[in-house]
């Protein structure tokens, strides 16, 4: 099985080799996960108490007390929705602080980058969002859009492949024959910020930026592709 390596989300070594050993053998006692991850039984516990308190394992009634792992896919809910949370409140503090503007570009290498980087900024707009994208990635993008619509902002929505309707805004088709490595995805919020990617298989290449040759060439992406052209 692959090392569990759960550190960079606030985690001890020791939590996440407990948390292995509760996904490799299932709930146990404190003492049966002691044996099994070969540790003192204090520091087992002590682990194990970590896990309870930070959302990936639960600890059952019954004595001896049992433990057992939280389904990965919970435990990555988790996570994610905290470090969602977490840069909402850094971004509000810094925001306080902010220099000009930068002509530097962060690179995106993966769906789940761009889609954070993307919902960060719609959900941030003042006054405009424009976004053209995969049509599957419109199920992923529709809370925060709704959230846009909600609040008044200007929306122009265009979909690679036909999208599923949204209730609260149309969205429009891109014409066949763009030419574009892959599939566009591409988004300008507020003429301040954008995204600029593509997607190929189930890799997405591209870049987040700000400085205003950055955003201009993103809006001029979409409507040139938007035109057909």
């Amino acid at each position: 099985m692959t090392a569990v390596d759960l550190t960079p989300f606030g985690f001890t070594p020791t939590e996440s080799q407990v948390y292995q050993v509760l996904l490799e053998h299932g709930p146990g006692t404190g003492y049966a996960i002691a044996r099994a991850a070969n540790l003192a039984r204090a520091n087992a516990y002590s682990a194990l108490a970590g896990l309870v308190a930070k959302g990936a394992a639960v600890g059952e009634s019954g004595r001896p007390k049992r433990y057992r792992p939280e389904p990965p896919q919970v435990v990555v809910a988790r996570l994610s929705s905290r470090q969602n949370a977490a840069l909402d409140v850094l971004a509000s503090s810094l925001e306080a602080l902010a220099g000009p503007d930068s002509p530097s570009l962060v690179e995106i290498d993966s769906p789940r980058a761009a889609v954070r980087l993307i919902s960060h900024d719609i959900a941030r707009a003042e006054q405009s969002v424009t976004l053209m994208a995969p049509a599957d990635a419109f199920p992923l993008l529709t809370p925060v859009l709704r959230q846009a619509v909600q609040a008044g902002r200007t929306t122009s929505l265009w979909s690679v492949g036909q999208a599923e309707a949204l209730p609260f805004g149309e969205v429009s088709l891109v014409p066949k024959g763009y030419r574009w490595p892959g599939m566009p995805l591409i988004s300008v919020v507020d003429d301040l910020t954008a995204v600029i990617a593509a997607r190929q298989g189930g890799t997405v290449q591209g870049h987040w930026g700000q400085a205003p040759a950055f955003v201009a060439a993103a809006r001029l992406s979409i409507e040139r592709l938007g035109a057909g052209s």
